[in-house]
């Protein structure tokens, strides 16, 4: 089976060097209010959307979720025209929030646009996607492109977010690699979605980046992590989500979407209808 981050790799890039402060009238992230109707990663479902597209919908929407996170937007939403996908979703009652893709500083106008009139919040990087990744120099690099693609966007009335795996939690030359994305990057051109099963599984600590960076972290991706470090249900694993909601405003937290990418415990629409449960029960 093809793994995610097998997926994120496959994309091209061609690195940006400009970077951009704040421009006038821009507001920086986090200063949205907080959403509490929770979003769901398609990618927990790709199996089954490769063999069914609209009844993979139908059961997302039955399950009690209203907002969508594609994956691998390239201007297209799983081989159909945005517009198209937009409807199919529409139908069904879902809407698009925000969707992961291979993004770069010569795509992103185009990207943009089109998320632009769908009216997309967000486009997602999830990754480094092929960009070097092992050196400091590395992520200053990227920092700067990443500044670039959030100008971008900006421009065509769209949002853009920075993934998290774990790959970022490695100090070199005594810095966090994180840590120089989130310094060297704008805070009103690029915000961060904090995966929280990668930075507890990466070692680190959501309430000290928190307070380090506030306001940066507008978006969470939430699954849980099982004892064998697996991918879990919310509320099925060893990460206090309670707690880490009690930081939320602090983090510029604005929605909530749940992905999963094992399925020990059931089928995914199983997981991710208990995770849902669960979140509305305990967290919001």
């Amino acid at each position: 089976m093809q793994t995610r981050r097998d997926f994120l790799r496959l994309s091209p890039l061609i690195p940006g060097t400009l970077l951009f402060s704040l421009l006038p009238g821009q507001q920086a992230y986090g200063s949205q209010s907080f959403k509490k109707d929770v979003g769901i990663q398609l990618w927990t479902f790709r199996n089954e959307l490769n063999s069914d597209l609209e009844g993979t919908l139908d059961a997302i929407a039955s399950l009690g979720y209203k907002t969508l996170e594609p994956y691998g937007f390239d201007g297209r939403f799983f081989g159909r025209d945005a517009s198209d996908f937009y409807r199919i979703c529409a139908d069904r009652g879902l809407t698009i929030y925000s969707t992961h893709t291979g993004i770069t500083s010569e795509n992103a106008p185009e990207y943009a646009e089109i998320a632009a009139k769908i009216g997309l919040e967000f486009l997602v990087l999830p990754s480094f996607m092929g960009r070097p990744d092992k050196t400091t120099d590395d992520f200053k690099k990227t920092a700067d492109e990443l500044n670039v693609i959030g100008e971008q966007c900006l421009k065509a009335g769209v949002r853009f977010a920075y993934h998290n795996h774990d790959f970022e939690f490695k100090n070199v030359d005594g810095k966090l690699l994180y840590e120089i994305l989130l310094e060297k990057t704008d805070p009103a051109l690029v915000s961060f979605q904090m995966d929280l099963y990668w930075v507890v599984k990466g070692g680190q600590d959501p309430f000290r980046l928190f307070h380090k960076f506030p306001g940066r972290f507008t978006t969470w991706h939430i699954k849980d992590i099982s004892a064998e470090g697996r991918t879990a249900i919310v509320g099925n694993g060893k990460i206090d989500f309670k707690n880490i909601m009690t930081k939320a405003a602090q983090a510029g937290l604005e929605k909530l979407i749940v992905e999963q990418e094992q399925y020990d415990e059931g089928s995914p629409a199983f997981c991710a209808g208990q995770s849902l449960k669960y979140i509305q029960k305990h967290l919001l």
